[in-house]
């Protein structure tokens, strides 16, 4: 289940990096929010979140005690794959922002 959830979140997130980049780079930067550019130049760092959210769940896995269980990890996995997810429609869907 760690797969699954890090490889969604993988994938929201490469569609939202690559999306970012397109819309950055067709329409010039004169055009684009400044939240955007800055999304832009540190696009690359959200990457850290699977890979941190990967060791959680290890974590959890190893303990397997009350606030350290497996379905906190698939819940706050999941939870992060669906902010991944938001991020990725409000890049692609929303550039005004």
């Amino acid at each position: 289940m760690v797969t699954v959830i890090a490889l969604t979140q993988f994938a929201f997130l490469a569609l939202g990096i690559v999306a970012l980049k397109i819309l950055i780079h067709a329409s010039g930067s004169e055009t684009i929010s400044p939240y955007l550019q800055n999304l832009d130049r540190l696009s690359l760092w959200l990457f850290v979140i699977p890979l941190l959210w990967i060791a959680f769940a290890s974590v959890c896995a190893h303990i397997n005690r009350f606030p350290l269980v497996t379905k906190v990890a698939q819940t706050v996995g999941v939870i992060l794959a669906v902010a991944c997810g938001i991020f990725t429609f409000v890049v692609a869907f929303l550039p005004g922002l």
